[in-house]
């Protein structure tokens, strides 16, 4: 197989693993009304109320329209095995930190951090933590 033969086989196969996406994500402060997206595959997929409430409960107020469901984790290979980064906004990756007690600080502690690290890495144990406490809020990407 040449070299492009392979690479659009390559983008076909992660299209297919990542069909349970959403087309759209919906809005942290209007998911009690719209708790359901569609994914890339055309499925109808719900958010549970209670994930929703959780979630702005931990939000800022003034962040609560910058949130969009479900919150995208990305599997990233290339920084070895397991390792997880959180897709989107920095409030959507201080939102989940929070929810698995991996930061104890407020937003704005959280915002100096950030500046001093690009990302904050997650690993199975904050994989399986997230899935339990937010499975239906959260959508595990590939790539």
């Amino acid at each position: 197989m040449d070299g492009k033969k392979l690479e659009n086989f390559l983008k076909y196969e992660l299209e297919n693993i990542n069909k349970h996406l959403p087309r759209k994500r919906i809005p942290l402060n209007k998911g009690m009304k719209e708790n359901t997206y569609v994914s890339k595959g055309n499925d109808k997929i719900s958010i549970d109320p209670r994930e929703i409430q959780f979630l702005q409960s931990l939000c800022p107020k003034d962040k609560l329209n910058s949130v969009y469901l479900p919150i995208i984790i990305v599997r990233r290979r290339d920084l070895g095995e397991g390792a997880y980064i959180i897709s989107g906004e920095s409030i959507e990756e201080f939102l989940v930190l929070k929810a698995i007690n991996k930061w104890e600080g407020d937003w704005s502690e959280f915002l100096k951090e950030k500046e001093k690290r690009h990302y904050f890495y997650l690993y199975k144990p904050d994989l399986l933590e997230i899935r339990k406490k937010l499975s239906t809020c959260t959508v595990i990407a590939f790539s």
